[in-house]
């Protein structure tokens, strides 16, 4: 029903955001990486709609890449948009597509509430589909996911990327980082210091 808002983000707390346009103030679901984007500035966060018995829920984007991920997430049998913010929310579309892609579980199972059996079932149904989704790709691009080398993203670097983003470094900087200073076998503690 809504493709997107344009507005200025007012306010900021916890994973909402009020965006205001035309005197109306719309609360806004969404994941940490999108606030950190989009907070204090006049912009278009693309948007999910949810209409319960109890309640209208609008979660919001900074990309288009990101609502996509959102939609396949709750496409899946236990994983409600609550649940895919929390996800997204831990690591970027690109670093998920990576770990479903690699079939990394325990990756998945770092985020708060999401089990392992929800995890495998993230990777058996979405593997296939983001692996089409990479092989039909154009260019340089896949559908809205650039294509990367996801095989060499590890959950050492992931981990990086998490303890940068704890040091205040926004987490599209802290990946670019970890990608650009990782070596091969490389742990954690020593990324995080390549990249300091």
């Amino acid at each position: 029903m809504f493709y997107s808002i344009t507005g200025k983000v007012t306010r900021v707390d916890d994973n909402v955001a009020v965006v205001e346009t035309g005197g109306v103030g719309y609360e806004v679901i969404c994941s940490l990486a999108t606030l950190d984007e989009i907070s204090g500035e006049t912009r278009t966060v693309y948007t999910y709609l949810q209409v319960r018995e109890d309640g209208v829920s609008l979660f919001g984007f900074s990309s288009l890449e990101e609502k996509r991920m959102f939609l396949n997430l709750i496409a899946i049998s236990g994983i409600g948009p609550k649940m895919a913010i929390m996800i997204l929310s831990s690591m970027s579309p690109k670093m998920l597509a990576g770990a479903i892609i690699n079939g990394q579980v325990g990756m998945l199972t770092k985020v708060k509430g999401l089990g392992k059996k929800t995890a495998e079932r993230i990777v058996l149904e979405l593997k296939e589909k983001l692996h089409e989704t990479m092989k039909n790709a154009e260019a340089d691009t896949m559908d809205g996911f650039e294509k990367v080398n996801f095989v060499d993203f590890t959950n050492e670097m992931a981990d990086a990327v998490s303890v940068l983003m704890e040091l205040g470094i926004k987490k599209e900087e802290a990946t670019k980082l970890v990608k650009a200073k990782a070596a091969k076998g490389d742990k954690t503690e020593e990324i995080v210091r390549k990249c300091l």
